[in-house]
């Protein structure tokens, strides 16, 4: 993987680097390209150069508009000078990734870096009622779960636990974030029947085998890709013991089969009902019962399935 240059010194640019630097990729950055080069200063010691300075580097471009009108405007330009240019969609050609692996880290860095309102609003009574409440869908399928040693896979801040602590045995926090992991050990300090564990985003590569009697997860494997979410149920699969079910709230969003987190509504990756239950099938589980429901005001834009793991 070589050094490439982003093209827009904007926000959008800016955002790039520090994804980048996030990821520890900083340097694969030579530079920035913008029209309005000689008006800007070097971010984070980037120079910003001209578009006909930056072209004589023969390195590629990363567009980082997001808009995608503007951004196919000008990968067109730079594919009409002989330019080599990718878009969001394409940035793990550059840097030599898988598109699911770049796309998952690009969703942990947002709710790493931009979601703190989104977890403080979703502490608030109205957020965890739609979970929680006695005639919730949520709620009737968890209901059907063995809390003996359940886990709570992208647990987020922990905001679910309290509604759930007092009914179980043992259990694991999963989340992708060490963040997240940092302020759920504070949260829950004292309460011994709590672990944790910061996976990698994919699997429960850490969790023993047929050990687990139950494990969901709420609003958040909406955004994974579709291969992470077999990836998930295969391991899911390994962990929980002979019997045991789990619970998982996923996309029903299958309008665009490009859609990603970046792209999508309400950051929807491409699944569906019945593609869920292909695949739950195929990883070793009996599809119990599904729900299709309606989220921020989107008709069937998500589903909940209840599944259990065949018996060998």
């Amino acid at each position: 993987m070589g050094q490439f240059i982003i093209y827009g010194a904007g926000n959008g640019g800016k955002w790039c680097l520090d994804f980048l630097e996030w990821r520890n990729m900083g340097d694969k950055v030579y530079a920035f390209c913008d029209t309005n080069y000689a008006e800007l200063d070097s971010i984070h010691s980037k120079e910003i150069l001209s578009y006909e300075e930056a072209k004589k580097k023969k390195l590629p471009f990363l567009v980082s508009n997001m808009d995608e009108a503007v951004a196919t405007e000008i990968l067109d330009m730079l594919s009409k000078d002989e330019q080599i240019g990718y878009g969001f969609n394409e940035f793990y050609k550059a840097t030599g990734e898988e598109s699911a692996v770049f796309l998952r880290e690009w969703c942990a860095y947002h709710h790493a870096k931009n979601n703190d309102q989104w977890f403080h609003d979703a502490e608030k009574e109205e957020a965890v009622d739609v979970f929680w409440n006695e005639e919730s869908v949520f709620y009737k399928f968890f209901r059907e779960l063995n809390l003996q040693n359940v886990v709570e896979l992208a647990c987020g801040r922990g905001r679910h636990v309290p509604h759930y602590i007092n009914k179980a045995g043992t259990v694991t926090l999963v989340d992708i974030l060490e963040e997240n992991m940092v302020i759920c050990r504070e949260r829950f300090k004292g309460i011994d029947s709590i672990k944790y564990y910061k996976n990698n985003g994919h699997n429960l590569e850490k969790l023993s085998s047929d050990s687990y009697t139950a494990l969901f997860s709420y609003d958040s494997m909406v955004h994974f890709e579709l291969m992470d979410v077999y990836e998930y149920l295969k391991d899911i699969h390994r962990v929980l013991g002979g019997g045991m079910r789990a619970l998982l709230h996923h996309s029903n969003y299958s309008d665009d089969y490009k859609a990603d987190f970046a792209h999508a509504p309400h950051a929807r990756c491409f699944m569906s009902k019945d593609i869920f239950a292909y695949l739950s099938y195929r990883a070793g589980f009996e599809v119990i019962e599904q729900k299709v429901i309606d989220w921020y005001g989107m008709k069937e834009l998500d589903c909940i399935t209840l599944l259990e793991k065949r018996m060998k």
